[in-house]
């Protein structure tokens, strides 16, 4: 059975999109503005800050890092997942590494790679790969591991080439793991990168929050942030969930 099909503009997200703004303008009728800016006052700043040619370049900025970051985090992620997923020696062997990289917190990596290599991109980057990578090989770890062989003898068995026994049965098979393995990886480097760009650079999201947090200015923290939310969602809705439904296209619809 075909899988369903549902829009970015779908009533479920819209009536999800509607409530949290409900829920919000509710908070800011409870609350001063000093504490929660109202919504309609909020997007006037997001569009001036637009307008002023702000919003792009320190977006612009947190994205080229959170991009080449998280890059850095998915090749190392998965050389070290289809490792441990494949071999029992490589399982044991980077199973420490990845638990220590899950167990420091992220700021401490920023910290580190901040006092290396000074205040520059290249210290968020590593700093990004280094805290994402765990995140990543886990997940392509247990992708590798839960591959179907029967799938694969079967496969062997009607005499399909090696590429396309790897194409069409072993990709497919790990291209959900990748996926959550990419949305996690993501997530984290977001988080990382504006951590910091908020300890010690001079442009980026987090720089602009750790600006306006000084100013005691709360509509542009909200601002900011609201325009950290929509570029987020761009990314998920614009780029990676069709790539999803592309690639996922063979899974058949869970029906309950």
């Amino acid at each position: 059975m075909a899988r369903a099909r549902s829009g970015v503009l779908s009533p479920p997200r819209l009536i999800s999109v509607a409530v949290l703004l409900a829920g919000w303008a509710v908070l800011a009728w409870v609350f001063p503005p000093t504490i929660v800016p109202k919504p309609v006052e909020v997007f006037r700043v997001v569009w001036e800050n637009v307008a002023a040619g702000e919003a792009f370049y320190h977006v612009g900025k947190t994205i080229l890092r959170v991009i080449l970051g998280m890059g850095l985090a998915m090749i190392l992620g998965t050389i070290i997942g289809v490792a441990m997923g494949l071999s029992r020696r490589g399982e044991e062997f980077f199973e420490t590494w990845v638990m220590v990289g899950l167990t420091i917190p992220a700021v401490v990596y920023g910290i580190i790679f901040l006092l290396w290599f000074g205040l520059n991109d290249v210290a968020a980057i590593l700093a990004i790969g280094v805290t994402a990578f765990p995140a990543v090989a886990i997940n392509l770890w247990q992708g590798v591991k839960d591959i179907d062989m029967k799938l694969v003898r079967m496969a062997q068995a009607f005499r399909v080439p090696r590429q396309g026994v790897i194409r069409k049965v072993i990709l497919p098979q790990t291209v959900p793991y990748l996926l959550a393995a990419t949305r996690y990886a993501l997530g984290i480097s977001w988080k990382i990168c504006t951590t910091i760009e908020l300890i010690g650079m001079s442009s980026g999201v987090g720089y602009q929050l750790h600006y306006w947090f000084g100013l005691f200015n709360m509509t542009q923290v909200f601002a900011w942030t609201l325009t950290f939310v929509l570029v987020l969602f761009v990314i998920e809705y614009v780029f990676i969930n069709p790539f999803e439904r592309h690639a996922t296209a063979w899974r058949p619809a869970v029906q309950v």
